[in-house]
Order: C-alpha cells, then sequence, then structure tokens
C-alpha cells in the first residue's frame, strides 16, 4: 500500500511539473500575446523573488545550526552532547531542504525570466517604425500643408 501511494504521489507531482513546464515552452510563449508574456514575466520574477529568500533562509538555517552546535562544542559540556546531535541533525536537515527547494526554484525562475525577455526583444526586432516628412492635401483650403507620417510595420 506504501508502495502504491508512493507511485501515485510521485505521478502527480510528475503531471503537475510536466503541465508547468509546458506553460512556459518556447512554443507557448511565442504564441502568446504581449499581455500574457507580461503576465508570465510576473509570475516568474515572483519564482525567482521566491527562490532566492528560500535558498537564504536555508543558508541562514545552516549557518545558525553550525554556530549553535560550535557553541555547545566549546562549551565542552557532557551534559548537551545528545542535544548537540539533535540540534545538528534537525537544523542540517531544515536548512538541506530548503536549499533543495530554494536553489531550484531560483534557477528556473531566472531561466524563464531570460526565456521571455528574450522573447520579447525579438519582438520588437520585427516591427519597425518610420517617421516620414509628408505633405497633406487640405480639402478646405486647396492647399497643401506639411505634415509627418508615423508608418509602423510588423
Amino acid at each position: 500500500m506504501n508502495k502504491f501511494l508512493l507511485i501515485v504521489l510521485l505521478l502527480i507531482s510528475v503531471h503537475a511539473i510536466c503541465y508547468t513546464q509546458t506553460k512556459y515552452s518556447q512554443e507557448v510563449l511565442e504564441n502568446a500575446s504581449q499581455a500574457e508574456l507580461d503576465i508570465y514575466l510576473d509570475k516568474a520574477i515572483k519564482l525567482q523573488k521566491s527562490g532566492k529568500t528560500v535558498t537564504i533562509v536555508g543558508g541562514s538555517i545552516l549557518g545558525a545550526t553550525a554556530i549553535t552546535i560550535a557553541a555547545i562544542a566549546i562549551n565542552d559540556s557532557g551534559d548537551w552532547a545528545l542535544g548537540a546531535a539533535a540540534i545538528g541533525f534537525f537544523g542540517g536537515l531544515a536548512g538541506v531542504g530548503t536549499l533543495a527547494v530554494g536553489i531550484p526554484m531560483n534557477v528556473t525562475g531566472k531561466k524563464r525570466v531570460e526565456r521571455i525577455n528574450s522573447l520579447k526583444k525579438s519582438a520588437l526586432i520585427n516591427l519597425n517604425i518610420d517617421l516620414h516628412p509628408s505633405i497633406q492635401y487640405n480639402n478646405i483650403t486647396q492647399n497643401y500643408h506639411p505634415a509627418l507620417a508615423l508608418r509602423i510595420r510588423f
């Protein structure tokens, strides 16, 4: 039963990961509008910032655990040996766990931001804006007047 439950949980997590990755695939991003790209960019930036925050918290937990164990070792009290082992185990487990979550979040968010920004920049390359002097004919005064023409080609 435990194996079956583990396999089901893994399949659900793989499905969720694959779904979110297809949303940020190159084909989907190329077909997205500028408004959708802005939404995807905001979500990717939030993911990157969250990843940085979680990574900092994980490093802080590991640092605090190391400092606590060092302080107990300097105190050299045999009564605290079991407490130091427990602090080291649980603090290390929590620190490594948060780092294991934070680093992939940061890397994934960074890659998504880069992919979306490169796509937004390449979309502007195909946009040509020309500003020309031109002459407009005014029907009321029956004269030609100088003007500017703005032509946008995409």
